[in-house]
């Protein structure tokens, strides 16, 4: 009896450390995951993606089920235009925290890209059902580009203004405001929106070829002019340029 003691006692002692060699072992996989995925991003924010790749797959190599490692990898492949890749790492770490509304946000944006509208508003909307996401601005913007994309520029207006409603200097909303109002033929709203939108970002080339049309609209053509001679100096190999061009012409433009 006494040496079946001293065994139960033995077997205790070993199955105690091998728990406590697994914890030690969790921690640090976690951890290598941890700092791998932080590098990751770092190197994706730099526009370093096959660096980027490289410390992600590390992360979860380490941890399989570390969410944030899939939802940047997802963002990278998305930027590498690897969209099979890109997509099964948007689900997967969808699947590992459902209460991230930024991976439901992003997914939404990858969905419009690829022209799945429909699933992207889905996605938008469910970002947005998600308990204190902290930048439900972001998700309404997003939905309303997507939607002047269908187009339905009766709902895209509606998340637009939701959009702005929480932060009026968002300048992917204003813009596609902008557009909105030209196609309802609402051009001084068109103006105020473009005006908005140059205060918070640089013109564009949209942005640019809008104005001319908008002022043309509006019967000011020196305000046309200043859009014009923005859109020959800045971006003199755009489309929009091209179509300036052709409109001073009398051809077919958009």
């Amino acid at each position: 009896m006494r040496y079946l003691s001293v065994f139960a006692s033995l077997l205790m002692v070993f199955l105690l450390s091998a728990c406590g060699t697994a914890m030690i072992n969790e921690e640090q996989d976690q951890k290598v995951a941890e700092v791998n995925a932080r590098l990751g991003m770092g190197y994706f924010q730099q526009g370093r993606l096959d660096d980027a790749v490289v410390k992600l797959k590390k992360a979860i190599e380490a941890e399989p089920n570390f969410a944030p490692a899939h939802s940047t990898l997802a963002l990278v492949y998305d930027r590498m235009g690897l969209a099979d890749k890109a997509e099964k790492h948007y689900l997967k770490a969808i699947d590992l925290n459902p209460k991230d509304g930024s991976v439901y946000n992003n997914y939404g944006v990858f969905l419009c890209r690829v022209d799945r509208l429909k699933e992207a508003d889905e996605y938008f909307m469910k970002a947005l059902k998600v308990p204190r996401y902290p930048t439900p601005e972001r998700a309404y913007e997003n939905a309303g580009a997507c939607a002047r994309r269908i187009p339905d520029l009766d709902k895209a207006e509606n998340y637009l203004r939701q959009a702005l409603s929480r932060n009026s200097k968002l300048p992917v909303a204003l813009y596609n405001m902008a557009e909105i109002t030209f196609a309802q033929q609402r051009y001084m709203s068109t103006r105020a929106y473009l005006e908005r939108f140059e205060e918070v970002s640089k013109p564009t080339p949209q942005s640019l070829w809008l104005g001319v049309r908008a002022e043309r609209k509006l019967g000011n053509e020196q305000a046309a002019q200043r859009y014009a001679k923005l859109l020959q100096t800045e971006y003199p190999d755009s489309i929009q340029f091209k179509w300036l061009l052709d409109a001073s012409q009398g051809d077919h433009k958009p």
